[in-house]
């Protein structure tokens, strides 16, 4: 990799940014600064909404873009407003909600920058027998409703994502095969036990293809950093794909650069390496 080639860095955050405790260390903010100074874009790329972005990256004056719900979303921070949107009309979210009524699974939509959940299904989280980490994710950035279908009819136009979570691991497989018959989704997974719903074509790959444009930067001046196979498409589509440590083989096969864990500031210690260096 040619120094100094890399314009625009986009980085997953759970599993990839953010390390264990679910938080952006001063080392990889201090990264990401210098990297602003040099004129380099850094874009959070993930498949959380708008309203679940880290306080530590809210307050980055050098943060200014990113990528939201998988692709859906490509929001200006600082104008607070949408660059772009790749989402389901909400005729199709009130289908597959009445569809995925067969499965044993806990249905989340984002819409609005805002995910939402419904009161009986977060009164009964305890079911799901999630981590730590998964349980905290979704308990911190789900804003609860009566009724998920009443407030898609109600205020709704189109939607971002659908997030679905699993007592065990082998009704999440069984849903995933069923959902590969659909013909206008696709699907991905960023923590154990869910599956994220998107509109057939929305991913990060997309959505780092839609920013680079508006921003004039070539594919070949981008940089990816993931872990998980909901980063698959963006990695393939960076200039330059970098994958944790801690990441999923399949993702690892298919980077340009395998740096350190989340744990230990990885994406820190590929933009020193390629892009400051």
């Amino acid at each position: 990799m040619e120094t100094g080639k890399i314009k625009l860095v986009a980085a997953d955050m759970d599993g990839t940014l953010l390390n264990r405790d679910r938080k952006i260390t001063q080392y990889t903010q201090d990264v990401i600064k210098k990297a602003a100074r040099r004129g380099v874009y850094f874009v959070p790329a993930t498949g959380r909404a708008v309203n679940a972005l880290p306080e530590e990256l809210k307050a980055m004056e050098e943060v200014r873009y990113g990528i939201f719900s998988n692709g859906a979303t490509i929001y200006d921070l600082k104008e607070k407003k949408v660059l772009y949107k790749n989402q389901f009309p909400k005729e199709r979210i009130l289908e597959l909600l009445d569809w995925l009524k067969q499965f044993d699974a806990m249905a989340s939509f984002s819409m609005d920058g805002q995910s939402y959940a419904q009161r009986s299904d977060m009164d009964n989280i305890d079911y799901y027998e999630l981590d730590e980490n998964t349980r905290s994710v979704v308990q911190g950035s789900r804003k609860i409703v009566p009724d998920l279908k009443n407030l898609l009819k109600k205020d709704g136009q189109t939607v971002e994502k659908i997030t679905l979570l699993f007592k065990t691991m082998e009704e999440r497989e069984r849903v995933k095969k069923a959902l590969g018959e659909i013909k206008d989704i696709q699907f991905a997974s960023s923590l154990p036990k869910n599956v994220e719903i998107s509109q057939k074509g929305c991913n990060k790959g997309d959505g780092l293809f839609h920013l680079a444009q508006i921003l004039g930067i070539d594919k070949e001046e981008t940089m990816a950093c993931g872990d998980a196979d909901n980063d698959q498409e963006m990695l393939e589509n960076a200039g330059f794909a970098v994958v944790m440590e801690n990441g999923l083989d399949s993702m690892k096969a298919i980077a340009d650069y395998i740096t350190v864990s989340n744990q230990e500031n990885g994406v820190a210690k590929a933009m020193e390496k390629f892009v400051l260096r």
